[in-house]
C-alpha cells in the first residue's frame, strides 16, 4: 500500500504544480459573491465529507461564503467561458472548524455531470484572511 500512496501523493504534487503554472495571477480579495455561494453549494457534499460530518438526506448543512479569491487561466481573456479557479473563504456552523478556504475549479469546457471541480479544503479553527494555495 506504500508504493501506492506515494504514487498519489507525487500525481496530486505534479497536478498542484501544473495549475499554479496554468493560473494566471490572483484577483484582490473581494465579498462573495451570490454566484460563489452557488458553487460552495455545489461542493457541498463533498466539504461535509472532508469536515468528518456525515451526510444527511435531504438536507443542507450552513456554508456561508463570506470571500473570493480569482484566478483565470493564462492566455485566455476575461470572457466567461475561461477556466477558472475559486478560492472561497465559508464560515461553517461546526464548532471544531468554524472557518474553512475551499478551493473551487471551473474548467472552460465541462465535460463532466458537475460544472465544477473541488480541488482542496482548508479548515482552520479562528478567522485567518483569505489566501491562495
Amino acid at each position: 500500500m506504500g508504493a501506492l500512496t506515494s504514487k498519489a501523493k507525487a500525481f496530486d504534487a505534479d497536478l498542484h504544480q501544473r495549475e499554479e503554472h496554468a493560473l494566471g495571477p490572483p484577483s484582490k480579495t473581494m465579498d462573495a459573491s451570490e454566484y460563489a455561494q452557488e458553487l460552495v453549494y455545489l461542493v457541498s457534499k463533498t466539504i461535509e465529507t472532508h469536515l468528518n460530518l456525515l451526510p444527511v438526506p435531504g438536507k443542507r448543512r450552513t456554508l456561508e461564503a463570506k470571500q473570493m479569491i480569482i484566478r483565470v487561466l493564462k492566455n485566455k481573456g476575461e470572457g466567461e467561458n475561461d477556466g477558472k479557479m475559486y478560492y472561497i473563504k465559508c464560515k461553517t456552523e461546526v464548532a471544531e472548524w468554524p472557518w474553512i478556504f475551499v478551493k473551487v475549479y471551473e474548467p472552460p469546457l465541462v465535460t463532466d455531470v458537475s460544472r465544477v471541480g473541488f480541488r482542496a479544503m482548508k479548515k482552520m479553527k479562528e478567522e485567518y484572511k483569505l489566501v491562495t494555495f
